[in-house]
């Protein structure tokens, strides 16, 4: 006998044991295993198996098998498990493998054996939202539409690796990110608010929404976004704008005065009220970037926050400022420089939490005569506040800053 009669006569043996029982839900779900057996494959419908295991509690796990030939040899492909899949669906999915199983045979499709088999593998190669978040970041680097196609800050970079290494990594990391449930997302968003940490809360929230629009538009997910529905309850507010009063201001330019701290630290925090800078372009602030005939201070774009050249007016208290540094010039490059500008070698900039430190031992002395405890940025808040006060309109107060809205980029 041809191996293709076997496989015929097989054919037609099936037909008629599947005839001589009349299958229903309540004869598969009432279905044993014989006495001794562990596992058993019964036969439904011609190439429908309900294959039957033992598992290690004892009870009986009873999955749909689908039996074809691929190149002479006997493959299972399975359909899934019962009662989650009924018989009416199991016989629905085996004429849908039966319709593809014909057309293999003419060439037309790819068998359903094989067809599956490329399905795990293509499964097993989707993107983990660990990995998705790795080349989010990458894109970020290489260009943001958001900023014209100016790579995000680092800065920004550190802050979002930082959300997803705190409350996102170890809860869906390693999860496929194309299965991606609202669950797993809830479950990211609700750890930081259950430590009593809205605000870090809220920037979970925005790490995921950038993350998985990014996933969308990159086709990594092509189902619902898991994110859909699920709102941040608990937003994060900022704290009140900590900014000194004209009294508060008085109190401490007075103990600045009048304390023992380095020369550099005291006109920088003189020279940051009266330009409104941002503490690290202050600090680093070099003699190449003043134009004393103009009255000009040139922010370059790499030292500034939205990557575009910024250029303050120095007004005279300002530029008096700048010639009181030339006396501890030395032979730094910077304005204000390092304690060891009397040295030899060229100082360094001052030390990036020198201004902090001074600011915070000053408070501390001048509390019982109004003062206020300021941090850095504090003093870039206190010119903003300055500015109202004085009535300098609300969008030059913000170009000051080098702050530029939408509505005047036209």
């Amino acid at each position: 006998m041809s191996r293709y009669s076997g496989i015929r006569c097989g054919i037609q043996i099936e037909a008629k044991m599947a005839r001589a029982t009349r299958w229903t839900e309540e004869k598969i779900k009432a279905l044993k295993l014989p006495a001794g057996k562990a596992e058993q494959r019964v036969l439904v419908e011609p190439g429908l198996y309900l294959y039957l295991r033992q598992r290690t509690g004892g009870d009986v796990a009873k999955q749909w098998q689908f039996r074809a030939q691929v190149d002479g040899i006997r493959r299972w492909l399975s359909l899934g498990a019962f009662p989650a899949i009924g018989l009416a669906k199991a016989n629905a999915e085996l004429l849908m493998h039966r319709t593809a199983h014909e057309s293999a045979k003419k060439g037309e499709a790819d068998h359903p054996v094989i067809a599956a088999r490329f399905a795990r593998k293509a499964a097993k190669a989707q993107p983990t939202v660990a990995e998705v978040f790795a080349e989010w970041l990458a894109d970020k680097r290489m260009g943001s539409a958001r900023k014209g196609g100016i790579p995000v800050r680092e800065r920004t970079i550190n802050v979002l690796i930082e959300n997803f290494d705190l409350d996102i990594r170890n809860r869906i990391g390693d999860a496929k990110i194309a299965k991606l449930a609202r669950e797993g997302v809830q479950a990211c968003i609700d750890a930081p608010r259950k430590r009593g940490a809205p605000g870090a809360a809220a920037h979970v929230f925005r790490t995921l929404r950038g993350l998985t629009t990014f996933a969308i538009k990159r086709g990594h997910i092509d189902g619902a976004d898991p994110m859909r529905g699920i709102e941040n309850l608990r937003p994060y507010r900022p704290a009140p704008v900590n900014a000194a009063s004209d009294a508060e201001l008085l109190a401490l330019l007075r103990f600045v005065d009048e304390s023992k701290l380095w020369e550099a630290t005291k006109l920088a925090i003189e020279f940051q009220l009266l330009t409104g800078a941002r503490p690290s372009e202050v600090r680093l602030l070099t003699w190449d970037e003043v134009n004393m005939t103009r009255a000009q201070w040139t922010i370059p774009a790499e030292k500034f926050k939205s990557g575009r050249e910024h250029r303050v007016h120095l007004s005279k208290q300002a530029l008096s400022i700048i010639d009181r540094a030339k006396v501890i010039r030395g032979a730094s490059p910077y304005v204000f420089p390092g304690a060891n500008a009397g040295d030899k070698k060229p100082a360094a900039a001052l030390e990036k939490m020198a201004v902090a430190r001074a600011l915070s031992r000053i408070a501390e002395r001048t509390k019982d005569e109004g003062g206020k405890k300021l941090r850095p940025h504090d003093l870039r808040r206190t010119f903003r506040t300055m500015l109202s006060r004085i009535g300098v309109a609300q969008h030059v107060a913000e170009l000051c800053l080098g702050h530029i809205e939408t509505e005047t980029m036209r």
